[in-house]
């Protein structure tokens, strides 16, 4: 093997390092570059709470690349009867806002909110658009999407956020609470455990009254017949 053939080795050695490397960083790059390509998401924070209890979680537009004119968004509990939505409101940027409107159920509710003064400029990430309350119902977990959701841009034309939903969880309230109930009932147990001893009672004084009262008649014949044997032993002893 000549000297030729070693260095063409070793060249081609060389340069496949050379291309596995930057496959390496092409590799790295590519999830950053994709995040910084990515497009608005409306994101809702998970929530905990206490059933019986109320939460509140957040929504946001992870970015507003040519700035938010208004919106109008839907959210939707998956069972209602593990959590209900209660109220929102919104950040004082937005000048016109409406009313939540939350269905009968509480599965339900509907924001809206437009931004007059320009307050949301573009490139404006991570724009909370409401905080909405959330109240536990029966202990478990529940689903919570965007329905559906409307969104305009400073110049009027159309966003189109991806949706992400998220979780939320309700836990059973405190043990306290059941400690308390069974206190009360072992409290009026013992109350009503505690009337027939006081009837008892009285009855056992009604039969000792009885008794003292029948002891009285019985107390002067003994007597009486005490005498009598007093009286016929002193004869006896009188007599020579």
């Amino acid at each position: 093997m000549t000297d030729s053939t070693h260095l063409s080795i070793r060249e081609r050695t060389v340069h496949l390092a050379l291309v596995l490397a930057a496959l390496t960083l092409l590799a790295g790059t590519l999830p950053a570059v994709a995040a910084a390509q990515s497009g608005p998401t409306v994101t809702v924070g998970n929530g905990t709470v206490t059933a019986g209890e109320t939460t509140t979680v957040q929504v946001v537009l992870t970015s507003a690349p040519d700035g938010l004119a208004g919106y109008q968004v839907e959210l939707a509990l998956d069972d209602p009867a593990v959590a209900q939505f209660d109220n929102a409101s919104y950040p004082d940027r937005f000048a016109l806002t409406t009313d939540p409107v939350v269905s009968s159920d509480g599965g339900t509710i509907t924001i809206e909110a437009a931004d007059l003064d320009g307050a949301i400029e573009p490139g404006a990430g991570n724009v909370t658009l409401a905080t909405v309350e959330i109240a536990g119902g029966e202990a478990g977990e529940t689903g919570l999407t965007v329905a559906s959701g409307q969104f305009d841009a400073d110049g009027g034309e159309a966003i189109e956020p991806a949706t992400e939903p998220t979780t939320v969880t309700v836990s059973s309230g405190p043990t306290e609470t059941a400690v308390t109930g069974n206190s009360a009932s072992a409290t009026a147990a013992d109350s009503t455990d505690g009337e027939p001893s006081t009837a008892s009672a009285e009855t056992d004084s009604g039969d000792n009254q009885s008794t003292t009262a029948a002891a009285g008649p019985l107390a002067l014949p003994l007597v009486l017949v005490a005498l009598g044997v007093a009286a016929a032993l002193a004869a006896r002893a009188g007599q020579p």
